[in-house]
């Protein structure tokens, strides 16, 4: 797809969904003062750009490439979870700020309160966007659609038996398009723009044979958008080099932290797979918005998987100062083994820039990043 055909197709999606096009725009004006936050101000940070609420860890999957099902994060029981007060209190308290919300999982669907808390999200005129497997869509659907989310991410892997079979199990794929297209049914009839629906697909050495399938696949499903996400991995090696120069004030387990050195990829065969799907896209002619996270020229495509401990367009990581998870029990989480802080216990407002939260910051900036920042998707997330 040519620059202009980009621009053109990026311009619709923006006129159907005006919302994200502001978002956007207030994330890299934000982008634009972390340097200057990062280095002047001893550990303090402007407000959340963004929360992610974890809402529960319980998922009905165990997907190849997941590491919380590695470290059995998703085998937790479905109602060790947050009441919905607590959550609705937390957004009460951010709203002044207006943090853009991803709300996912585990599985977010499974979690009892899910459409609540999106309705009361939106209802503070705050955006938010859900990230599910799809397989409890269609079910959810109805209720989900009174008060949709402005985003609604839903993951394949590729055509139906590719899919099923990273997912681990049968039926996921006929479920999350049944689900997809229930979404698109009640959007229709209700006259919504809302949710912008975006494929996301993860590759892997399990489904790279099958990219292009995934943009047939995505604009069959008439998706706004489909999004190709390189492997994420923390190897054994990553924990033990971030242990060895962090220890005593930021270590990690590999156990805990679901630590695995990735499945091989052929780095010259993952090269060709990125440019079949281009290439896919670039012949449709009803042209489809593909994008890449992080976008990667072939040569560090090739890094990416040839070496999963090299970096690959490193930079300072500005992800503290920005971004935070809120973990099921409410534990606030900027990086993996790092609590500074729960919401049952202080409001969010006060745990952002609380000593702890500071102490981290100064400990990210002194170091510039850390050897477990190599292949986190946070570590890349800045618009």
């Amino acid at each position: 797809m040519g620059t202009a055909s980009r621009i053109r197709l990026g311009a619709s999606i923006l006129a159907s969904h005006p919302v994200l096009g502001t978002w956007y725009l207030r994330n890299r004006l934000r982008v634009a003062t972390l340097p200057f936050e990062r280095a002047r101000l001893a550990g303090y940070s402007r407000f959340a750009r963004g929360l992610t609420f974890r809402l529960t860890w319980a998922c009905n999957l165990r997907c190849k490439m997941c590491r919380y099902a590695q470290n059995g994060n998703v085998c937790a029981s479905p109602s060790d979870v947050l009441p919905l007060d607590a959550w609705t209190s937390l957004v009460d308290d951010v709203s002044r700020f207006r943090p853009y919300i991803s709300m996912t999982g585990g599985e977010p669907l499974m979690y009892p309160h899910t459409e609540a808390l999106i309705r009361h999200t939106r209802e503070r005129n705050m955006r938010c966007t859900l990230t599910t497997n799809g397989t409890l869509l269609a079910k959810k659907a109805p209720l989900l659609m009174e008060a949709p989310p402005d985003m609604l991410i839903v993951s394949l892997d590729g055509p139906r038996d590719v899919h099923n079979t990273v997912r681990g199990q049968p039926k996921t794929y006929e479920r999350a398009v049944e689900g997809i297209a229930a979404v698109r049914e009640l959007k229709h009839r209700s006259k919504q723009n809302a949710p912008a629906i975006v494929i996301n697909c993860a590759i892997t050495p399990h489904n790279y044979e099958h990219g292009a399938a995934i943009v047939k696949i995505a604009r069959d499903l008439q998706a706004t958008a489909l999004n190709c996400q390189y492997q994420w991995s923390l190897t054994p090696d990553a924990v033990s080099e971030h242990n060895a120069a962090h220890d005593g004030s930021h270590s990690l387990s590999c156990e805990e932290a679901g630590a695995a050195d990735p499945p091989h990829a052929d780095p010259v065969q993952m090269v060709e797979a990125v440019r079949r799907i281009r290439r896919a896209a670039a012949s449709l002619r009803d042209p489809l918005m593909v994008t890449f996270h992080p976008n990667l020229t072939d040569s560090e495509v090739h890094e990416w998987y040839s070496n999963p401990r090299a970096w690959v367009q490193r930079r300072p990581a500005v992800c503290a100062w920005i971004n935070t998870n809120i973990l099921p029990n409410g534990d606030v989480e900027p990086c993996s083994g790092v609590v500074c802080g729960n919401i049952t216990q202080a409001a969010f407002s006060q745990i952002w820039n609380g000593p702890p939260y500071r102490a981290f910051r100064r400990r990210l900036a002194a170091a510039g990043d850390f050897p477990i920042c190599v292949r986190c998707c946070v570590y890349f997330r800045r618009d």
